[in-house]
C-alpha cells in the first residue's frame, strides 16, 4: 500500500481532539461508534472478513483501487462482485502494519468518541470523533444501512486526501461497459459520500471545491 492512505489517516487520528470512549455495551455495528471500534479491532486482529464487513463495500473497492492503481475493468469487477479475498487480506494487513509503524501505536488504541448523527440527502450518516492525542477535531464518517446497522464510509472519511484522485478517476471514464459500472458507483455511492462529507464540514475549502466539482460532473451526466 502506498503511504497516502496511512499518512492521511494517521495525521487525522493523531491530531484529533480527546473525547470519551464508546459505551462498553455497544456491540458489532449497532451504533456509529461500534462500527468504528469493530473496524479498528478487526484490522489489528487480522480478521479480514470483519474488517471488510465494517466498511461500505463499494467505498472499499474505490479507495483500494485508487490506492493500488487498479485498472478500470478490475475496479468494475470489484464493484459488482466484491474485492477478492486475497487482495482484502493483503490490503488490511498492509493497512495495520503501516498504521502501527507510522503512528507508533496500533489502530485499535485510538479513542472513539460520541457520534453526531446527521441527515444528508435523505440518508443517515454520523461523524465519529477519533483521538490519539490533543489537537484539532477529526472524524470517521459512517452511514446507516437499511437494516439499521452502521458501516464506515471510506470515501467520505478519506475525502480530504482522496477527492482529487476521485475526480481524476472520474475524468478517465470512457464509454465502455467497465466505465459505465464505475460511473454508476459514482452516482450511487460517491455522490452521497461527498455530500455527507460536505454536510459534516470537517474538511476545508480545498476539499469542498473538488467535491463540488465531482458532484457537478455527476449531475451533468445523469441529468
Amino acid at each position: 500500500m502506498r503511504k497516502r492512505l496511512i499518512i492521511g489517516f494517521v495525521a487525522a487520528a493523531m491530531t484529533a481532539s480527546a473525547c470519551s470512549g464508546a459505551a462498553e455495551e455497544d456491540v458489532l455495528q449497532s451504533t456509529p461508534e461500534a462500527a468504528v471500534v469493530t473496524w479498528f479491532d478487526a484490522v489489528d486482529a487480522g480478521d479480514v472478513a470483519a474488517a471488510s464487513a465494517a466498511i461500505h463495500p463499494e467505498t472499499l473497492a474505490l479507495i483500494l483501487a485508487i490506492e493500488n492503481d487498479v485498472p478500470m475493468d478490475q475496479l468494475a469487477r470489484f464493484l459488482s462482485e466484491g474485492v477478492p479475498d486475497d487482495l482484502q487480506t493483503s490490503y488490511w494487513n498492509s493497512f495495520s502494519i503501516g498504521f502501527t509503524d507510522f503512528a507508533e501505536k496500533p489502530l485499535s488504541t485510538l479513542t472513539v468518541g460520541r457520534a453526531a448523527v446527521f441527515v444528508s440527502n435523505g440518508e443517515e450518516f454520523a461523524s465519529v470523533p477519533i483521538s490519539g492525542g490533543p489537537g484539532s477535531d477529526s472524524v470517521v464518517i459512517v452511514r446507516k444501512r437499511v437494516d439499521g446497522t452502521w458501516e464506515v464510509d471510506m470515501v467520505a472519511s478519506l475525502g480530504d486526501g482522496f477527492s482529487k484522485l476521485l475526480l481524476d478517476l472520474y475524468e478517465e471514464l470512457g464509454s465502455d461497459e467497465a466505465s459505465a459500472r464505475v460511473r454508476l458507483a459514482y452516482s450511487e455511492v460517491v455522490a452521497p459520500s461527498m455530500w455527507a462529507a460536505l454536510v459534516d464540514g470537517s474538511f476545508g475549502d480545498n476539499f469542498a471545491v473538488v467535491a463540488l466539482t465531482i458532484l457537478d460532473r455527476i449531475e451533468k451526466e445523469t441529468a
